[in-house]
């Protein structure tokens, strides 16, 4: 057969491979041990030449031969083995193809269910993205209705505290007025009474000062006669001092005129 002529390919199977390095492991050992008697034979110095053991030689050249056909028989039970192997092995990778080729229709089947499905997805996305797109736009109305309402609150709050601190301002403002004028009055009738005290103190003052001068006044008087009379009887008992009698002036006696009764002042307004 051309396959054997072939050199075999190495078998997949364990067993096989250990058979057949079994057989080549002999072959080679008996021819190791040929070129081992081929090496321990006596060389011819100073030659190539070497002296041998020929029947050794031979029984070894013998041994190998012996075990040449066992080691072809070997081999050619290797070689038919790994027919059977790759038979099945290309059996099976038959099945394998087959298996594949269902499970690529089958994934065909199930791309066509999976496109349907993307399908499905992509419209329910679309729907989604509407949906979501609808519910922001009614959103964004409300947004805007609620703070146009807000702008509409706050404006009238604010006009209406606008107003009430208007109100307040002018209420202030007259109480403030009416304040002023009480104290206006106040300080009038203040600086009035004040303007009569200082005069009825005055007054008092003159008729105080009126009165110490009449007393000074006639005290001064008095001392004038008093001094005149001491002069008459001085200069009637001088011998020598002839002297017209000096006719002293009384100065009229002046009545000081009773004291004003002082009125009651009125007592200040308190505050």
């Amino acid at each position: 057969m051309a396959r054997r002529e072939s050199p075999p390919a190495e078998s997949t199977d364990p067993k096989a491979n250990s058979r057949r390095r079994g057989g080549d492991f002999d072959i080679q050992q008996q021819l190791a041990q040929l070129q081992e008697l081929i090496y321990d034979s006596f060389r011819i110095p100073l030659t190539a030449w070497s002296v041998i053991d020929e029947d050794r030689i031979l029984d070894q050249i013998d041994i190998v031969s012996d075990s040449i056909p066992d080691a072809i028989q070997k081999a050619l039970a290797i070689l038919d083995q790994e027919e059977r192997i790759m038979t099945q092995a290309e059996e099976y990778a038959q099945h394998i193809v087959q298996s594949a080729q269902q499970d690529a229709a089958r994934i065909l089947d199930e791309s066509g269910i999976i496109q349907q499905a993307q399908q499905e997805a992509q419209q329910i996305r679309q729907q989604v993205q509407q949906e979501c797109e609808l519910l922001q736009r009614q959103t964004q109305q409300e947004c805007d209705t609620l703070q146009r309402q807000i702008r509409q609150d706050c404006e009238a709050l604010q006009r209406q505290t606008q107003q009430e601190c208007d109100t307040l301002q002018r209420q202030t403002l007259g109480e403030l007025e009416q304040i002023r004028q009480v104290t206006t009055q106040e300080v009038q009738q203040y600086r009035q009474q004040t303007v009569r005290e200082c005069q009825e103190l005055q007054r008092d003052a003159d008729q105080y000062a009126d009165q110490v001068l009449t007393r000074l006044e006639n005290h001064i008087a008095e001392m004038m006669r008093t001094v005149g009379n001491c002069r008459q009887i001085l200069y009637e008992n001088s011998p020598h001092y002839d002297a017209p009698t000096p006719v002293v002036k009384s100065p009229p006696t002046v009545s000081s005129p009773p004291p004003a009764p002082r009125p009651d002042r009125p007592r200040k307004r308190s505050r």
